[in-house]
């Protein structure tokens, strides 16, 4: 056994919790295997059976072991082995499309199958209980890599924090490509006025963003080229009340409105039909409309939707394989994963059945 050293900022029971957890996540401690007495433990850690019954239950709550009546407490580490962190930011269930939530579906297919097990940690960005939660178990060892998700403030400051902690983003996006492909589908559909409405928030507050938007314009200048075709770009926050907002007032001069529209957020889309039924236009006589839609969100719209959609399924598989090396190598830090490139799945909402238009 490792020698226990007490540090004086941490409080005893997690310090204990924690060095008995990484003795079994290593090994040391076998599946199955039974553990001193809580008496015993007081008397090996030098601390009262009170703060060793307090350790414990923090262990039973991690599923590292149980404690059974009349018999003792022994390890039950089997089903906590190759332990990777599903994170995310916000709650994928409060989400107003299934995108998260069918992330979350095919993670935990695949991993059957990877004999991997999963431990997820919702609301990151609400929920100090999570962060604390996360906290403990990547001190503990517990966890081999972490898959982060719809990431939000509270999430980027916890991953400055571990720099050398496996992680991967599996909902990574090619921005430019996105927009170049999807505008030049509109473009060579005969359209010269063309309105773009961006994921990004109105105020990029970030670095990350601000490069995504700057990915984004250069995949409008790559579509467009010297061709002179008119192509203007609106960000606002990916919700289906600013998607409402924003392409009613793009919509509010008809001599200024775009003839053709690409709604880069499935969310944003239900907001923007609402604003053009609203405005008394038709798709596409009056307005030609692509948009985002990743997972098998459906709105209500009077013509099939011609849709920019990524294989959800290639972004789990990518990410799980690229994790299942890393962990084989030991690597450490980010792991970059390869951009699944979206395709054009054609409805008639850019007029595709109408050759007059």
């Amino acid at each position: 056994m490792d020698i226990f050293k007490a540090e004086t900022a941490i409080p005893l029971q997690m310090q204990i919790a924690d060095h008995l957890a990484q003795r079994i996540i290593s090994g040391e401690l076998p599946d199955r295997s039974r553990l001193p007495s809580t008496v015993e433990l007081a008397k090996i850690y030098n601390v009262t059976p009170v703060t060793v019954h307090k350790s414990l239950q923090r262990l039973v709550k991690r599923q590292l072991i149980e404690r059974r009546s009349r018999e003792g407490t022994f390890v039950c580490s089997r089903e906590r082995t190759n332990v990777v962190a599903l994170v995310f930011g916000k709650s994928p269930f409060s989400h107003p499309g299934n995108f998260y939530t069918s992330l979350i579906s095919l993670f935990q297919r695949e991993a059957y199958a990877r004999e991997l097990n999963f431990k997820v940690y919702f609301d990151f960005e609400t929920s100090s209980k999570t962060r604390f939660d996360l906290e403990q178990d990547i001190r503990s060892g517990e966890l081999k890599g972490l898959i982060v998700t719809n990431r939000g403030p509270y999430v980027r400051e916890f991953i400055e924090a571990h720099p050398d902690i496996l992680k991967c983003y599996p909902a990574t996006l090619d921005f430019k490509d996105e927009v170049k492909r999807s505008v030049s589908y509109l473009i060579e559909r005969g359209y010269r006025h063309i309105g773009v409405l961006s994921m990004h928030p109105e105020v990029l507050e970030n670095e990350y963003f601000i490069r995504c938007h700057e990915a984004e314009c250069r995949g409008i200048e790559e579509a467009v080229g010297d061709s002179g075709i008119r192509v203007e770009i609106r960000r606002c926050d990916h919700t289906e009340v600013a998607g409402y907002r924003k392409m009613k007032e793009w919509l509010c001069d008809p001599r200024e409105r775009p003839r053709a529209f690409f709604i880069n957020h499935d969310i944003m889309v239900h907001g923007a039909l609402l604003a053009i039924v609203e405005a008394g236009l038709k798709i596409p006589e009056d307005v030609a409309l692509l948009v985002h839609m990743n997972g098998e969100n459906e709105f209500p719209s009077p013509v099939a939707l011609t849709k920019y959609k990524v294989n959800v399924r290639q972004m789990v598989d990518n990410c799980l394989d690229s994790l299942d090396e890393a962990i084989e190598h030991e690597d450490r830090g980010t792991i970059p994963l390869p951009v699944v490139p979206g395709v054009i799945e054609p409805g008639n909402s850019c007029g595709e059945n109408n050759p007059q238009l």
